[in-house]
């Protein structure tokens, strides 16, 4: 049994409406990304304080995350064959539904079950910001891809600033009440995405293959991509990357908790404080830097400070000081997503873009689950703070790797894209 593609749009008499290299299409969806982002941060400072009512375990405190990252591993690489199949906009919609009932499930709570039930109902349906990713892919020329790519960036660290700062006021009346807004504010971006967002897949560039029981196993997926020149690599480094970053900062509300008594207010200041200078380095910097330097020596860069400021973080003597630094350190890894998706976004055809955000997102979900497992049991296990040390480590060697391969790629000379 195979699922065919949809026929596409209504013969109204007018071309289907569709948003190539249109600025209008880039800001609607930087919102809508924007305040899907916004759902997902406004957890973090409650989050730890609902789970430590059933454990203290930062394991099991670092389970939110995994479950959700599950789900998303399971579901998004189909998510993005599907994109590539019936367009963004529909796939988009189902997904911002399940995530909002998703936040639902979590508010109502009641037990450690329950919570993790509303995450992995929201992990499975969260292919929304990878496609998200494939709709700037599909509305960019090849050479403005790094800096629109920064427009995920910028939404995550806005997101950043607003979530906490959100989740830390709703927070103060019952730890559930940023959960409930979580839920409103994904209703309202399905709201703007009915009435506003336009397709950008037009129905001639789509997949016309049916889709195929294989399509649903998300390893396949991951192998079938990574099999294609230079892409396996890239992908490799992408994922060390996102284990590292989501085994240091799984922990790092709970270090200071544990370290300086951090209250949830304080938890929020602290994000709020790391997304304010993303979000200054994703709109001054990224857009002057990477294209001056190219994207591998950001890249590079980027994770090298990253480790570096992640060692001298472990060291922060009092509360003040730590925020300044993991503020600096968030600046640097703003760096290496942009660049990191516009290098593996060169390896693909355009009808291929979908599947490829898809599979990355499931390669960062699987590292949204390794990375918060591993740092919760040395957590727990070697000493409090040790996913700074574990992190910087593999960073270091990320930055060894990623610098090597794309030599390698650039000596080598290997096409960007297949042709067609």
């Amino acid at each position: 049994m195979s699922l065919q593609t949809s026929p596409g749009l209504p013969d109204t008499g007018k071309q289907p409406q569709t948003a190539p290299e249109n600025r209008n299409s880039l800001g609607l969806i930087f919102f809508i990304m924007l305040m899907d982002i916004i759902g997902i941060t406004i957890l973090s400072p409650v989050a730890p304080q609902i789970i430590m009512r059933y454990s203290t375990s930062a394991l099991m405190v670092n389970m939110v995350p995994v479950i959700y990252s599950i789900g998303q591993f399971i579901a998004t690489p189909f998510i993005g064959k599907l994109g590539d199949r019936l367009g963004r906009r529909p796939v988009l919609l189902v997904s911002l539904v399940g995530q909002a009932l998703g936040y639902f499930i979590f508010a109502w709570g009641g037990s450690l079950t329950i919570l993790f039930l509303g995450r992995l109902v929201g992990g499975i349906t969260g292919g929304n910001l990878s496609t998200a990713s494939a709709y700037i892919a599909d509305v960019s020329k090849p050479g403005e891809r790094s800096k629109n790519f920064a427009i995920i960036s910028s939404a995550w660290s806005l997101g950043l600033i607003l979530g906490p700062a959100l989740g830390g006021l709703f927070g103060q009346f019952f730890l559930e009440a940023p959960a409930y807004v979580a839920a409103g504010i994904t209703c309202v971006t399905v709201l703007l995405s009915i009435f506003l967002l336009p397709e950008s897949l037009p129905v001639e560039k789509r997949v016309t293959t049916p889709i195929r029981l294989r399509d649903f196993n998300p390893i396949i997926s991951i192998v079938d991509m990574a099999r294609k020149p230079g892409l396996g690599a890239l992908l490799v480094v992408s994922a060390l990357f996102g284990f590292a970053f989501n085994a240091i900062n799984s922990t790092a509300a709970l270090f200071i908790i544990q370290k300086f008594s951090a209250q949830t207010w304080q938890v929020s200041f602290m994000l709020i404080m790391a997304g304010v200078f993303i979000t200054f380095t994703n709109f001054f910097l990224v857009p002057r830097w990477v294209p001056r330097f190219g994207e591998k020596i950001s890249a590079v860069a980027g994770l090298l400070g990253s480790a570096l400021l992640n060692v001298v973080m472990f060291f922060a003597p009092f509360l003040g000081s730590f925020f300044v630094i993991n503020t600096l350190a968030s600046g640097t890894s703003a760096f290496i997503f942009p660049a990191l998706t516009s290098l593996t976004a060169e390896r693909v055809s355009s009808h291929e873009m979908g599947e490829l955000m898809g599979v990355t997102s499931a390669v960062g979900s699987l590292m949204n689950i390794f990375g918060p497992i591993a740092s919760g049991l040395v957590y727990d296990h070697v000493m409090m703070g040790s996913p700074f040390w574990m992190g910087a480590i593999i960073l270091t060697f990320t930055a060894y790797m990623l610098n090597r391969t794309v030599t390698n790629l650039q000596h080598q000379g290997t096409p960007a894209k297949p042709e067609y």
